[in-house]
């Protein structure tokens, strides 16, 4: 009885050694995820956190947040973005990752929450680096092509770097 007992206990941290170092890589390379928060001052009151959200991580990019349950709802969107540093996403005023109702390019510079309430508090134009604020916001960079409350029809958002094609945009400031 006593040598079943030895090795099922060896067995059993045999496994937790291997699901150790097998996690660990796993959690060193962690993606990004970004959350998007949608308020309605009529709907969910002025009470900061308590608007709906939806979020998606690196690498899975939303042509269309149609199936968000806040889509057609009054309101404006905010971000928290999670992750590494260099991690970006690039929020679209219109479906299928167009450009033409405007554009928001965030770049993390560092592994603190990146968190913006107003999205269109930028330089038109312009790539903008944000310094972090201690318990508020990690440092990044943004580009903001303007249209019309952008900030109330975010449509879509793209993981990663897409905009080498478009003459007006320069490199970013790191």
């Amino acid at each position: 009885m006593k040598k079943i007992i030895v090795k099922k206990s060896h067995c059993c941290l045999v496994f937790l050694t291997v699901l150790f170092f097998l996690a660990t890589p796993v959690m060193a390379t962690q993606k990004a995820e970004l959350w998007l928060w949608k308020f309605d001052e009529f709907l969910s009151g002025k009470c900061g956190w308590c608007g709906d959200f939806v979020t998606f991580k690196e690498g899975e990019s939303r042509s269309s947040l149609s199936d968000f349950s806040l889509y057609d709802q009054d309101g404006y969107y905010a971000v928290s973005l999670k992750g590494p540093s260099k991690s970006t996403i690039t929020l679209f005023g219109t479906e299928d990752f167009t450009t033409k109702q405007g554009f928001l390019i965030i770049i993390k510079q560092d592994n603190k929450t990146v968190s913006i309430d107003d999205l269109e508090a930028f330089i038109p134009e312009t790539w903008v680096k944000v310094e972090a604020q201690e318990g508020v916001s990690g440092t990044y960079s943004a580009y903001y092509h303007p249209y019309p409350n952008f900030k109330n029809y975010i449509r879509s958002g793209k993981w990663g770097h897409w905009w080498d094609n478009l003459s007006s945009i320069s490199k970013p400031v790191f």
